[in-house]
């Protein structure tokens, strides 16, 4: 398989487990909701990025690193007046194709926060109160399209390695909106 088909891969091997996510997700509708998602991501995002932290990424990668939207993430919880949620530990190899994978489904994510920033924006939430990281997350897509470049142009990744840890973190992350009230 060529190398610039990999991300496609991904795409289509882990498609069954984002479109779990999805319907779990469902529309953003209401303040409650969105505070529930909020409550979710952040629950979700702190494990992706501790697991992330620190990895030793091949010089491939230059000087590109995964997006850190914690900080942005703890101050909209706090315009929310929310605590914030216990995080389950995402436990995988930290191997290449490993981090790739999970790396896979974080960068993707700002395409998703184009459309849920649009829902928060509705709700009265923008990025100066209540969705910092999504407006962060939806106008970096820069940080995707270096990644996707990157690992488009690998060679010797494991990608059956990297679609089971993107399964993966997509199901961590299912089941930190599960842990939230999403059903």
């Amino acid at each position: 398989m060529p190398a610039s088909s990999f991300r496609f891969l991904l795409r289509d091997r882990t498609r069954p487990a984002h479109e779990r996510l999805d319907r779990l997700v469902g529309p953003i509708d209401s303040e409650a909701r969105y505070a529930a998602f909020l409550r979710a991501s952040y629950a979700h995002r702190g494990a992706v990025e501790a697991y992330l932290a620190g990895a030793i990424w091949p010089a491939a990668f230059g000087a590109w690193r995964p997006a850190v939207l914690l900080p942005l993430m703890r101050r909209d919880l706090a315009d929310l007046g929310l605590a914030l949620p216990d995080i389950r530990p995402l436990d995988l190899s930290k191997d290449i194709s490993s981090l790739i994978g999970v790396a896979y489904v974080q960068e993707g994510s700002s395409l998703g926060a184009r459309l849920i920033v649009k829902m928060a924006g509705r709700l009265g939430f923008d990025g100066a109160h209540g969705a910092r990281h999504l407006a962060a997350q939806a106008g970096g897509l820069s940080n995707w399209q270096s990644f996707v470049g990157i690992i488009d142009g690998l060679s010797g990744v494991d990608q059956a390695v990297a679609i089971e840890a993107a399964a993966a973190a997509f199901d961590h992350a299912a089941a930190a909106m599960k842990g939230n009230g999403f059903s």
